[in-house]
Parts: C-alpha cells; structure tokens; sequence
C-alpha cells in the first residue's frame, strides 16, 4: 500500500502495482510505503486513511491467474499460504483446476477485499489492461501533483518469465476460470480474449 499526498494506492497483486511504484517515484510524486509484517498487498480493511481519495487496479481474471503462476514459479510457492499449499504444481492447468475446485471466485473476492463490495467502492477502480492512462487518470482525479511525461517513460517492471514458464490458456480453461469468476467478470465487464496482455507502452 502506497500513502500519497492526497490518495492512497492499493496494490491488488498481479495487477501492475510494482510498476506503478516506480512509475510514481520517477514521476515525482511523493509517497510512503505501509505494510504489516513485509505484506504490502494490504486490503481495504487495513487502509490507515481511508479518508483519502483511495485507488486500486483489477484485471481479467483468466490472465492473473497466468501471470501468478508465473510469478510463483519463477520465485517459490508459500506455504504458509493455503491456496499456495494446497494448489502449487508444476503445470500450469493443474494448478488451475486445483484453485477451481479448492478455492473457486477466489480472484473476485480478493478484488473485492481491496475496492469494496459492489455499490460501496473506492473512489477509482482502473485496469490492469489500461494501467498507464489509468493511472494518470486516478492521480489527476486525488489532485496529485506528478510529471505526466516521466511517468509516461517508465518501462515495464517485475514482468513475469513467460517464456521460461509457458503456460498454455485454452478457451477450454479460459472459460473454466471466467465461469468461477463470473461476479468479477460481470461487474468489470471482462470478456474473453487477452488485448493488452501488455499494458505499459513505453517510447
């Protein structure tokens, strides 16, 4: 979690929030780091300002589970983390449909535990997908002061090894997660598909 000026980024991981943390730096707005216990993925529920203007990032939940496999791979599964536990392996579509069956809409309510439940939002919810213009947008709207065109020259972070760690998104599996996350991909209207599988578009 990202305390600013006048709003407060929470980082939804997998969403871009490593990016967004260094697009800030480079762009000269000034922050300070909140975590508990070296978590920085803290939820709504322990924001410390929840009087200020408040912003998160979601994305297509089929390319989050992904690019968290991914990561994981490449870094090392947790065990003090149940679904880590529980769901890790090697392949990629077994530990899908390991989190399907274990945990299913696992992703819509971790969303949830960082934007709010529906009807009761943050006051802006952008897009992985979008994250650039997004991001600009929700600093604009807390009325944050930034360099627009130092943020609009930060290059790609913490990008996930996707050629070391193929993990293969068939429609059969794509629709297998869409339908368990169906309260997330209705309410933020994601359709099959992966357009902007790479948000961050740098000169």
């Amino acid at each position: 979690m990202l305390i600013l000026k006048h709003s407060c980024f929470l980082h939804v991981p997998k969403t871009g929030g490593t990016w967004v943390k260094q697009a800030l730096k480079q762009g000269g707005v000034d922050y300070r780091e909140f975590a508990f216990e070296d978590d920085i993925h803290l939820g709504l529920s322990q924001c410390p300002c929840l009087d200020k203007f408040k912003f998160a990032f979601v994305r297509n939940p089929a390319t989050l589970y992904r690019s968290y496999w991914q990561y994981k791979m490449g870094n090392g599964w947790d065990s003090r983390n149940p679904l880590e536990r529980h769901c890790c392996s090697t392949s990629f579509h077994e530990f899908v449909e390991k989190v399907l069956r274990q945990y299913p809409g696992c992703c819509s309510r971790m969303f949830e535990s960082f934007v709010g439940p529906e009807g009761n939002e943050i006051e802006y919810i952008g897009r992985y997908e979008n994250l650039l213009e997004n991001l600009l947008t929700a600093l604009r709207m807390a009325g944050e002061a930034f360099d627009e065109s130092a943020i609009r020259r930060c290059p790609p972070q913490n990008v996930s090894d996707k050629h070391r760690f193929q993990a293969e998104l068939t429609p059969e599996l794509e629709r297998s997660i869409m339908a368990s996350e169906q309260d997330s991909v209705k309410r933020f209207a994601y359709q099959p598909g992966f357009a902007g599988e790479t948000p961050v578009k740098t000169p």
